[in-house]
Formats: C-alpha cells, structure tokens, sequence
C-alpha cells in the first residue's frame, strides 16, 4: 500500500495495497513535503545547468580540446541524460521504489560534482593536474551525473503527485504548473549567476556552487522523509512491450506468419501461439504506429542542440562587454529562449488556440509540430545570417575563460532573435509533442511513450554530435572550424536549415497520412477519423507510467 516512510529506514518493498494515503495526514505536513520535492527539484535543475552552462568553454579553454570535440562532449553527455530516464523509472517500477532511487541518484549526482569540482581547483603546481588527467576526471563525473539526472527526472515529479493526488485532479494540475515554475527558477539562477562565477571568477566556484546546491537538494529529500507517500515496486509496461516487439520481430526474420495474421505483432498474442493478451498486444501496435512520427522529431533536436553548442560558440566571437566593469555570459542568453517559452506558452494555450478554434481553423498537434519545425529552421539559418554579418564588423581582443578571442564589435545581443526563435520552436514542437504522444496512446503505455520521447531527445543530440564531427572531416575543419573568424560557420548553420526543411517535408508526408484515434467522443473533429478499437484492462499505472508531460524537461 501507498506508505510513510518509517523512521527505521527505507520504505517496505511491498504492501498489502497501493496508492492509499495514511488518513490523518494534515494540510501542513502535505504542503511541507510537496515543498521540499519542488526544492529538490529546483536544486537539481540549478546543478544540471550550472554543469552543462559552460562546459563547450571548459573542454575548449581548459582542456584545450579543438573543434567539434567540446561541442560533442557537451552533447554527447546531454544525449545520455534524456536515455538515463527510462533505465531510472524501470528500476523504480520493478525493484527500489521511486524515493529509493531519487537517494541514491541524490548521492551519485554528488560524488560526481564533487569529483569534477575538485579537479578544477588549481593545485599548487608540485600537485597540479595534467590535462589527460582533467579529461579523465571528466569523463568519470559526467558518467556519474548522467546515471544520476536518469534517477532523478523520471521519478521526482510522480513523487510528487503522489503527495496531492488523493486532494485530487485540481490539485495534481496545480502541483505540475508549479513544478515546471521551479525548474525555471533553477534554469534561471543557472544562467545567470552560476555561469557569471564561472566566467568571471573561476570554474572551481562556479562548480563548487552547483556541489553545493546538490547537497541541500539531498538534505531536503532527506527532511520530509519520514512524511512521504511512497508506492510499492509492481512491474513496468516497458518490460513487455520490449518482448512483444522482440517477439514479432523474430518472426519477421523467420518469415513466420499466420493466415490470420494482420500485423507483424499478432504472433505475439497467446491465441497465435504468444504468451501476451490481445489486449496487451494491441496496445503495443498502437504505439509503434506513433514512431514514424517520433522519428522525424530526432532532427528537430540535432538543430535544438545547436544553441548548447554552435550558438555559445558564435556568441563568444561577439561583443560581450556591456560595461568595463560587466562582461555579460556568452551563456546566459539562454535565459531569452526561456522567457520566451514562458511567455508563448500561456499566450498560445489563452489566446492563439481560442482565437484560430473561434474563427473556425482547427490547430491540431501535428499542425502546431510543423510550424515550429519552420521554427527551428528559422533559428539556424538566421544564426548562419548573424555569423555572415559578424565577420563584416571590426575586432577587438575579448577574454572568454582566460582565453583571448579576436572578437567582432558586433553585440551578442544580435544573438537574441534566433534564441527566441528557437524558444518558439520548443512551445509547437515540445510541447505539443507530449500532448500528442499522450493523447495518442494507450494509457497503460503513456510511460513507454514518454520514455519514447526522451529517447528521441538524445538521439537528437547524437546525431548533432555525429554530423558536427562528420562536417568538420569534410569541409577540412572550413565549416566547423577552431577559429570562426577563420572559416565559414555559417555553411554548416545553414546546411542544418536545408537537412530540417527536408525532414519538414519527410513530417509533412506522413503527417497527411496519419489518423488521429480519440476515445472521448466530445473530441474536435480532426480527432474523430479513427476511434481506438480496443478494450485495455484497467490497470493502476506504476511510476514509469505516470510520468508527466510537464517533468519532461527538455533541456
């Protein structure tokens, strides 16, 4: 049964039920721990970003890695934080329960800021580190934070909503709006004030801030201990849904079919001589048609990752000095695209969608997907638009990470049109995403599609990291160069913005093709092509399951 935690430890491994909150449970207490999950989080998002802020400049100025290996550590590491989630919420289904895993994810995530923030310090010079043994270290730390973000992003926030779901729906919306609240205060200070120490005072502060802020986030999971509502571990979907696939996949290969066969998944099915129910089973059929769809969002994350890369790049070749005494972060104009989507998501939920539905145009998810794929083409070309511009304009000697640059006189500021762009892409592209793969799929597999998505984040960021390293052997370091004043950035930028108009029209096809199932009869008309033929069983999702659209923070 759904359970505090004992003042003996750990929570049990299994109970008599689920999902029963302890009758007695004051308002107080329930604020008091929904609170320190939301702390948790905002600690957790600071120390993410306060790592990864800066870390092209720390691989390129410190361990003196030439193009495009900073850019493909950065997104390398990133790439592994969005697969880490699935392993997280499986482990937290199937064996430890999600509070065990936040822990012990809690704990690894310091071992690994401690260990990097360690090796920034500048040792006196009988004990200092060489730059083999940085990388090293590195290597080690980003593994470690990798493995722990996974812990933490899939189970903190179906924590939470465990705390407020017997107060109900309302509450749980409430919990969420103000969850994704706290992620952008933690994005916020990130791409600000950590990055400023970083660049102004050192990287060993601006590291030692983000270890800090990791070991508040672990002593207030620890404080509310005691009054969490915790589920027992029942299994996961994901499980499942990867031996029926495998199933239908082997008879493929065989060539191994029925006569009544009517999709390659069918032999899984226990009446086809399989061990899954047809319910089971066509369920996991109506997931796979959603992945064509998912695929073509893998480059949408190639061109998304740019602006941890290519753009902090370009901005540290531009003017960044406001004052003599102020040196704004090549970093920190991330915060523009973050504004941008707060800003854009409730205008377009309030006002866009009512207005077009109101003047009788219906902006379905897959509408609203492929403008802001334009969106993001957008973003590259007018990038490849400001590197042209960039080199037109006079130099000036500009120190970035101890590292002396022959910066254009051009403001970083020029910058802020393609963060926004960007920032618009990921309220019709991201967003809207979530909403599709959850409205379109069954609900005992909603976590299996979430995970899905994640996983197409990070192949998005592979695949960055691939083409940049591809590009940069082809063109002979002239289109991904070490000195941009040096080659012609702006021929890779605008060769990602011809790559996604051809995955726009690759979209658009099947797009065209695609049939929106609905259950709710109430649903617009552009959702009543097909209903979902099917009769699931009733289940109680686990964690994995219940991860929310709002948790599946994409930066």
């Amino acid at each position: 049964m759904a359970s505090r935690l004992s003042d003996g430890g750990l929570p049990p491994m299994y109970d008599e039920t689920v999902g029963i909150q302890r009758e007695g449970t004051s308002s107080k207490k329930t604020t008091l721990v929904v609170l320190c999950i939301l702390f948790v989080e905002l600690c957790e998002r600071l120390t993410f970003y306060g790592l990864t802020a800066n870390l092209v400049f720390y691989c390129r100025d410190v361990l003196k890695l030439s193009s495009p290996l900073p850019s493909t550590v950065a997104l390398a590491f990133q790439g592994t934080c969005f697969f880490t989630p699935v392993i997280g919420g499986w482990l937290a289904d199937t064996v430890t329960g999600r509070y065990n895993v936040i822990y012990g994810s809690s704990l690894l995530y310091i071992v690994g800021t401690a260990l990097l923030t360690a090796t920034t310090y500048n040792y006196p010079t009988a004990y200092a580190l060489s730059i083999p043994v940085k990388g090293a270290f590195l290597a080690v730390s980003l593994i470690l934070i990798a493995i722990a973000t996974g812990g933490i992003k899939a189970n903190v926030s179906p924590l939470g909503a465990d705390q407020v779901k017997d107060e109900g729906q309302e509450m749980v919306q409430k919990f969420f709006d103000w969850f994704y609240w706290f992620i952008q205060v933690g994005s916020l200070i990130a791409f600000t004030a950590v990055v400023y120490v970083q660049q102004q005072v050192s990287f060993f502060y601006g590291y030692l801030l983000t270890a800090l802020s990791m070991i508040l986030a672990t002593l207030l999971l620890l404080f509310g201990r005691n009054h969490y509502i915790v589920h027992s571990p029942k299994g996961s979907f994901l499980t499942d849904t990867l031996r029926i696939i495998g199933v239908g996949i082997k008879n493929k290969l065989r060539c191994k079919s029925y006569h009544i066969q009517s999709h390659w998944l069918d032999g899984a099915k226990d009446d086809m001589g399989g061990h899954f129910s047809e319910e089971v089973v066509e369920a996991v059929k109506s997931l796979v048609r959603l992945v064509p769809i998912f695929l073509t969002f893998i480059f949408y994350w190639t061109i998304f990752g740019q602006g941890l890369t290519t753009y902090l790049l370009q901005g540290s070749y531009m003017k960044l000095e406001i004052t003599d005494k102020f040196t704004f972060p090549a970093a920190s104009l991330s915060v523009f695209e973050n504004a941008s989507l707060l800003l854009l998501i409730p205008l377009i939920d309030r006002v866009v969608y009512p207005g077009l539905r109101r003047l009788g145009f219906n902006f379905t998810p897959l509408r609203r997907i492929g403008v802001g794929l334009i969106f993001a083409a957008g973003s590259v070309a007018l990038a490849g638009i400001i590197e042209i511009v960039r080199k037109r304009y006079g130099r000036v000697k500009q120190n970035v990470f101890n590292t002396t640059i022959d910066a254009s006189t051009m403001s970083v500021f020029y910058q802020v049109p393609q963060y926004i762009l960007q920032g618009v892409s990921e309220a019709l592209v991201s967003v809207t995403g979530l909403e599709f793969a959850y409205s379109q799929s069954p609900p005992e597999l909603r976590g299996v599609v979430m995970g899905l998505c994640l996983a197409m984040i990070g192949l998005g960021y592979y695949v960055a990291s691939l083409l940049a390293s591809i590009v940069k052997h082809a063109s002979h370091s002239k289109w991904y160069p070490d000195d941009l004043n040096k080659g012609t950035l702006e021929c890779y930028l605008f060769l990602l913005a011809g790559l996604m108009l051809v995955n726009l029209a690759v979209f658009l096809y099947l797009a065209l093709r695609y049939h929106y199932v609905a259950d709710d009869p109430d649903s617009p008309e552009d959702y009543k092509h097909v209903k979902r033929k099917r009769s699931y069983k009733s289940v109680n999702s686990s964690s994995f399951s219940d991860i929310s659209q709002n948790d599946l923070d994409t930066r």
